[in-house]
């Protein structure tokens, strides 16, 4: 929603919106020029041609049931970034379960190296921000699996990195998944082109039903295949990528972590597919540093290493463990996850044990309150399913877990904070 609010503010349109905290996003968002207010204001409402709403907002909201009662033209999220899609040449839309802003990153990254006419629309903190603007001939886009607001979208290019079970307020199954995703790759125009994980499960799915398919690969024979991946630094990974008929070109990344090689074999094959040169594609992954909150390293605590990484999902968490794992070396890993919604963690419990299972201390946080929810379980409850497994500890405050944590810290130990809440957010008590 920021990155859309700061795109109408480039197009010289006046926006106001409201949000419950006034963290750093709202006052970024007033800094741009956005007329930012916590809580319900009527009279913007009043004011406003136009109502924006996300996915998370109740339909009983004051100011979504104002704007009603107005006879306010009224859009959801998923449907105003299509309209705002139709205003480019040609969209690029990534899809994931894992790996979205990430790729979506990549990508605007190589786009800016290949000085693409392009705006880039991201779930996440780039190094150049949550929207790129650099003109209007290629929109870049996260396409978002939740609530099934991707398939309002039409791309020219479509990616699908994979499909796993998740959003259990929207998917009952993961066949529910797979058909979403499905549909997502059939929504791409005429003449477009599927870049898909081959890896994946829902690649079997859609292989047969599309002409135009990209495929990328780390096991098997695709379209581009990764192949001589090597650890060169705990957890740093350098590999080869091999294209039918072109020369084997040579990646290093600077971001750590197994499923970054995917990810950057996923941006490669895309950018290629959109037009853009190899060596150019090349150089865009190899300068790129990272996402904010994913895998990043937030300073120092009593000579122990303090890294964040939005992992809420057991595949997600697996993944960041095992490369925390890897960066820490010798030292100690301690974990601090924050459940991020009660359905997800019921309907995933015993996939979260495995992930959090282990040798490492895992420090459990109350569940983060994303939205309204019927039903599911709670962080204790998770805590109490893997205290049977692991050394684990339970704290209803941010305040309780890290002065604990601290006094648990030494020298040369590694800290893994966890989640997409904001558990992260108040990492700074460890210096208390």
């Amino acid at each position: 929603m920021s990155a859309l609010a700061k795109l109408m503010l480039i197009w010289g349109h006046k926006v106001s919106g409201s949000d419950l905290n006034y963290g750093s996003v709202a006052v970024e968002l007033v800094e741009w020029g956005a007329d930012v207010y916590l809580g319900a204001n009527l009279q913007k409402i009043r004011e406003a041609d136009l109502i924006v709403y996300s996915a998370s907002i109740k339909e009983d909201d004051t100011e979504l049931s104002a704007a009603r009662s107005y006879g306010k033209k009224i859009i959801g999220r998923e449907h105003f970034l299509k309209e705002v899609s139709l205003e480019y040449a040609k969209l690029v839309a990534v899809g994931g379960t894992h790996g979205k802003t990430t790729v979506t990153s990549m990508l605007s990254e190589i786009f800016f190296e290949a000085e693409l006419s392009y705006t880039a629309h991201i779930g996440g903190y780039s190094p150049r921000g949550n929207l790129v603007y650099r003109g209007k001939d290629i929109f870049l886009s996260e396409a978002c699996e939740y609530n099934r607001s991707f398939l309002s979208l039409s791309p020219d290019v479509s990616v699908i990195l994979n499909a796993e079970f998740d959003h259990p307020d929207t998917y009952k199954n993961i066949g529910e998944v797979y058909k979403a995703f499905e549909s997502f790759g059939a929504s791409t125009r005429r003449g477009g082109t599927i870049v898909v994980n081959a890896d994946s499960p829902v690649f079997s799915i859609i292989k047969c039903s599309y002409k135009h398919i990209c495929t990328y690969s780390l096991e098997s024979t695709a379209t581009f295949t990764a192949t001589n991946i090597i650890d060169y630094a705990n957890g740093y990974y350098g590999f080869q990528i091999l294209e039918k008929n072109y020369p084997k070109v040579d990646i290093k990344l600077k971001i750590p972590g197994l499923y970054n090689v995917q990810n950057a074999l996923a941006a490669y094959a895309t950018a290629v597919t959109v037009g853009v040169d190899r060596s150019i594609a090349r150089r865009g992954i190899e300068n790129f540093t990272g996402v904010r909150g994913r895998m990043e390293l937030m300073g120092n605590v009593l000579g122990a290493k303090v890294y964040r990484d939005y992992a809420h999902h057991p595949t997600e968490i697996a993944s960041a463990v095992a490369t925390a794992k890897r960066l820490a070396g010798k030292g100690e890993l301690k974990v601090v996850f924050q459940p991020h919604t009660m359905l997800r963690t019921a309907s995933l419990m015993g996939e979260f044990v495995v992930a959090l299972s282990g040798e490492s201390e895992v420090y459990i946080l109350k569940e983060y309150a994303a939205r309204v929810e019927q039903g599911g379980c709670t962080a204790y409850e998770l805590y109490s399913e893997l205290k049977k497994e692991s050394k684990c500890y339970y704290y209803n405050t941010a305040i309780e877990l890290y002065s604990a944590l601290a006094n648990s810290l030494s020298a040369g130990d590694t800290v893994l904070i966890l989640g997409a809440g904001d558990v992260a957010e108040s990492y700074t008590l460890l210096l208390k």
